[in-house]
């Protein structure tokens, strides 16, 4: 079994990351980093796994084979360079990292390591993504002309969540999962871009209170939106092609269901299923409903292991992520400059999600 430590026993990391290890034969949750004695104390307890105060502690124990950081993203690089280093594999959460030149460091220290780097994107996974892919790649709905992708909610943030020097901007937490949904989808290149960045309203929050990037591929527009101010519901996508158009509203269920302690008991409503609309060649319009494909999150860390024991390829790889960050780091900048950006970004071969 992989002896994998958590670092960080915040949200992601207690019911995320612990969670889903947990649920893997293969992978063992061997402990547990957390600074407060208070929240060592707690992790120990529940997950039934060592504690430590540090991450040099968990390194200088030599059973450690893998590392998760569930830390804020600003800490990424360093912490992620310091574990290859130390020979141990690693993952990190969603962002990689906050700036190309981070994700470069720590590219170059998986290189020179031998160890395996991989982004915790775990959406890929998700019903409503898994969905809509499979419908452009049908041809449904023939070229995809425009896509809306959102996340909008009104939810202030928590602790760290909210402070651009160590989160980045909003976009930087459910944007980089629209952005890495977008370079999925297999459009090509994104060749430039546009963004826009609204305040908070809250005291203390300076990362932003809505995001929107607008992002032009060949022959597809595709825009990702994340609010905390969003007091209305909106699709979560809305999809025009040449020969029909699809609306899918709700957020997938998998993390509702893991919150509320089994993720197999993730149920979707006949509501939230996707409505496609078409027409035949003599104007006729039809319309149905999708029902939901269903690939489980357990998806990512089922690859970590084939991938550290079987040599499968990585599903989710770090220069993958890189291009994410890339396109996050053009947006802040569009936004802050009230300019286009030129790309491209994301030139690198979509990967085959495994089920």
């Amino acid at each position: 079994m992989i002896k994998t430590v958590v670092v960080g026993y915040g949200l992601a990391g207690k019911e995320f990351h612990s969670e889903l290890i947990r649920r893997q034969p293969e992978l063992n949750l061997y402990g547990v980093v957390a600074r407060d004695p208070a929240v060592r104390a707690q992790a120990v307890r529940e997950q039934e796994a060592r504690g430590f105060a540090s991450l040099d502690e968990a390194l200088d124990d030599p059973l450690v084979t893998l590392v998760v950081l569930a830390t804020p993203h600003n800490t990424h690089a360093e912490m992620a360079e310091k574990v290859l280093d130390a020979g141990r594999d690693c993952v990190v959460d969603k962002v990689m990292a906050l700036t190309a030149a981070e994700a470069d460091r720590m590219i170059a220290a998986r290189d020179r390591s031998g160890r395996m780097l991989s982004v915790f994107h775990n959406r890929r996974w998700d019903w409503d993504f898994a969905t809509i892919r499979r419908l452009i790649a049908e041809g449904r709905i023939g070229q995809p002309l425009l896509v809306e992708s959102s996340v909008c909610r009104f939810s202030p943030p928590r602790s760290w969540r909210g402070r651009e020097r160590d989160s980045g901007t909003i976009l930087h937490d459910w944007g980089a999962h629209l952005v890495d949904h977008a370079l999925q989808l297999g459009l090509g290149p994104c060749r430039r871009l546009s963004s826009w960045l609204i305040d908070a309203p809250w005291e203390g929050v300076d990362n932003g209170g809505h995001g929107r990037i607008l992002m032009e591929f060949d022959g597809t527009i595709f825009q990702a939106e994340t609010s905390r101010i969003c007091r209305i519901d909106r699709p979560r996508w809305w999809i025009v092609g040449r020969e029909g158009g699809i609306a899918k509203y709700g957020i997938d269920p998998q993390e509702a269901a893991l919150r509320a302690g089994d993720i197999d008991r993730a149920n979707e409503p006949e509501a939230h299923q996707a409505i496609l609309r078409t027409a035949d060649a003599s104007g006729q319009v039809h319309e149905s409903r999708v029902p939901s494909d269903r690939p489980h999150w357990d998806g990512y860390y089922r690859n970590i292991a084939d991938h550290l024991l079987r040599n499968a390829p990585l599903a989710v790889t770090a220069e993958q992520a890189r291009e994410v960050v890339k396109i996050l780091e053009a947006a802040v900048e569009s936004s802050r400059t009230h300019s286009i950006v030129e790309g491209p970004w994301g030139d690198v071969t979509p990967s085959t999600t495994r089920r």
